[in-house]
């Protein structure tokens, strides 16, 4: 085997490097001659390793990146609806935190957040329908870029706007969106796409409806360090989720037990599956959630099998957080740890999938009227909706008037469109026509309900009026048969160098995150060792945490939680009930009998923050008031609220193998009365005011 020092300098592999010695020219007593070759083999190595890497780490498939944003952006809208629904209390100035109290307060430094400008109900309104307009246009790929900058914008405004009820699920989402401002996440399945591809290309004929070749946009691997950088990111969580949880209650296999007893945060299927599964399952299922995660690091960064170990990853990353979304109420993180997988698949992924669907696909020749402009731009958008190629195209003419007739004369107009069976030669109509189209379009197999729904829904009813009335549609669309495109001109020399600089300033600006991410991830992990830790500049504090860009990783880490716990309010009302403005219902004190709580992943976590020393600042006046507006909020003048004391209620969950909650204790933590205030007759006196406690820092 040639050793380095053998390895052939470039002259010898058949370019002379520049100013070499002419052919046949003396090599030796030249002193700068040996300097090259002496550096080649380390500058070839170099370009090699680095060639590897782009290959392997820097690379995606566009497909991929157009998957990812539909998963993404419905996920972003899902979550902003969920948002949503708490926006009264939580968002509002009617709610436990004011904006204007916020901005002199602020819970984290560098905090922004574009929601401060908006305090009244019906402002915070305006604020989520404009958000969920700008996910939803990430979603169809609208303006992709401009949409994915606006979105990382608000899911980071949104957790600014009250740090309180983050979790690492709003640092998943806001870190993914942020990785996907960098992605040309609209080369495919986007409404960008359409458009592009329809302007640089207009078909005039069958014969150019036959041709499928695409663009070099929508087939060219999308190469940059941001894909580096977010699957790096990815196989960050899972080791520091893994190496963090050192705490002996996972030794022990015990985690589940406990975690399974958090009433705050399970679901009503985790409250079944802990009294019917024995502890030897849960001790199992305990170190099998280790042994997932750690074997998902080296399935997620493999530089070969990725077609096996990808997949792996992937069906690991669903089986394991759809287990974490179904029995606790984490918020966004298990469906956006979800949605992260989705940047995994490869070409080869693509190409396995397109080969299996299409021995199960039936193709199918639409015949289309070949006289009408409407139906010609109906095929247009087949042509680039059929990513499988199972289509094909035909046109169809009027019969002839008669016997000596001029064809296409005054005979019957064919229809619309009609499909027909290229194996049988079966045709359909109507709306058995837009039902075998749906189907042979990419996905169209697997949903097959909803395709007989819209088939004989409006869409097959609107297919029935434009067959009719076809020339009247296409006069109101402006439709026609259009020239062909002129040739795409060559860029100017200026707009290539701006190309080529905006490229070098994003992979600048995507390094520099990188960097910061990994000073991040060194800081706030408690498994690295503290010689690593250091004092970051205050710029990269900035840039950390202004978006909320965090890197701490380790859920249930070292230990899981042991003790339970809940917000609960003793308030007295002007006519003497005592009611928790909460829940509307009498203060439960008590956790030892609960059987989940049913609390939503905001609730939960405001209530567990709000309790802790460091938040005292938000309890009075912002918790107070909120309290105080509860008869605002019912319309009843007799729910007026004369006294409180708001309670952190807490037990220790069960031991292992046992099912039974204990050490209930009933903190006091805010404690108000009306000034000035007398009992009606017959009415007892208020209570004296509770000393308030610690319940945690």
């Amino acid at each position: 085997m040639r050793g380095a020092d053998e390895e052939p300098s470039a002259a010898a592999a058949g370019t002379p490097a520049a100013g070499a010695p002419a052919a046949g020219a003396p090599a030796a007593g030249a002193p700068a001659a040996g300097t090259p070759a002496a550096g080649a083999p380390a500058a070839g190595r170099l370009r090699r390793l680095g060639r590897w890497i782009r290959e392997h780490y820097c690379t995606i498939d566009v497909r991929t990146l157009g998957l990812f944003r539909l998963v993404l952006g419905a996920l972003l809208m899902g979550d902003c609806l969920r948002h949503w629904a708490e926006a009264s209390w939580i968002y509002s100035n009617e709610g436990v935190l004011t904006n204007h109290y916020h901005l002199f307060h602020p819970s984290s430094g560098f905090n922004f957040s574009l929601y401060h400008a908006f305090s009244s109900l019906g402002e915070v309104h305006v604020a989520f329908a404009l958000s969920l307009f700008c996910f939803f246009c990430f979603f169809i790929g609208w303006h992709t870029r401009l949409f994915s900058i606006l979105s990382f914008l608000l899911v980071t405004s949104r957790d600014n706007r009250i740090v309180m009820i983050e979790n690492g699920g709003y640092v998943v989402v806001n870190l993914i969106t942020c990785w996907a401002m960098f992605m040309p996440t609209g080369r495919r399945f986007s409404v960008d796409a359409l458009i592009r591809s329809y302007r640089e290309r207009q078909e005039r004929t069958a014969a150019d409806l036959a041709d499928r070749s695409r663009p070099a946009w929508a087939e060219q691997p999308y190469v940059s360090g941001v894909v580096l950088l977010a699957i790096l990111n990815l196989a960050t969580i899972y080791y520091f989720n893994v190496v963090n949880k050192s705490g002996q209650i996972w030794r022990r296999g015990e985690t589940v037990h406990y975690v399974l007893h958090l009433d705050r945060m399970v679901t009503g299927l985790a409250v079944v599956a802990r009294e019917y599964l024995p502890l030897w399952t849960k001790k199992g299922l305990t170190w099998g959630v280790l042994v997932l995660e750690a074997l998902l690091v080296p399935w997620i960064l493999s530089p070969y099998g990725r077609r096996v170990t990808r997949a792996l990853a992937m069906g690991g990353m669903w089986g394991l957080h759809g287990s974490f979304g179904v029995m606790m109420r984490l918020g966004p993180f298990s469906w956006f740890m979800i949605a992260w997988s989705f940047l995994l698949p490869t070409a080869q992924h693509w190409e396995a999938l397109e080969r299996w669907y299409r021995r199960r696909a039936a193709p199918r020749v639409v015949v289309y009227d070949g006289g009408s402009p409407l139906a010609f731009a109906l095929m247009r958008l087949l042509v680039r909706l059929d990513a499988l190629e199972l289509l094909r195209f035909e046109e169809a003419r009027a019969a002839a008037a008669g016997a000596g007739g001029e064809a296409g004369a005054g005979g019957p107009r064919p229809e619309l469109l009609v499909v027909r069976d290229p194996a049988d030669g079966r045709l359909f109509q109507g709306a058995g026509a837009l039902r075998e189209i749906l189907q042979a379009l990419p996905g169209g197999r697997f949903a097959r309900p909803v395709v007989w729904a819209l088939s004989l829904g409006a869409p097959g009813a609107l297919l029935g009026l434009a067959s009719r009335r076809r020339d009247e549609m296409a006069r109101f669309f402006g439709l026609g048969r259009r020239a062909r495109a002129r040739a795409a001109e060559s860029p100017s020399p200026l707009s290539e160098k701006l190309a080529r600089g905006r490229v070098v300033a994003r992979e600048a600006l995507v390094a520099y995150l990188g960097l910061c991410a990994v000073s991040q991830a060194i800081n706030e992990n408690k498994s690295v060792p503290a010689v690593l830790k250091h004092k970051q500049p205050s710029f990269v504090q900035a840039t950390i945490v202004y978006p909320r860009l965090l890197q701490g990783w380790g859920m249930f880490a070292p230990n899981p939680i042991t003790e339970d716990g809940s917000l609960a309010v003793d308030a007295i009302t002007i006519d003497g009930r005592h009611v928790d403005p909460f829940t509307g219902e009498p203060p439960d004190l008590d956790l030892t009998d609960a059987r989940g709580l049913g609390l939503g992943q905001i609730k939960q976590d405001y209530f567990n923050r709000i309790r802790l020393d460091r938040n005292k600042a938000f309890r009075r006046p912002g918790l107070q008031e909120f309290l105080l507006r509860y008869p605002e909020r019912t319309g009843r003048a007799e729910d007026e609220i004369v006294a409180f004391d708001v309670y952190w209620v807490r037990d220790q969950c069960p031991r292992p193998g046992e099912g039974a909650p204990y050490k209930n204790e009933a903190l006091p933590i805010l404690s108000y009365r009306k000034p000035g205030y007398r009992a009606r007759p017959g009415m007892p006196a208020l209570p004296p005011v509770k000393k308030e406690v610690s319940a945690g820092n």
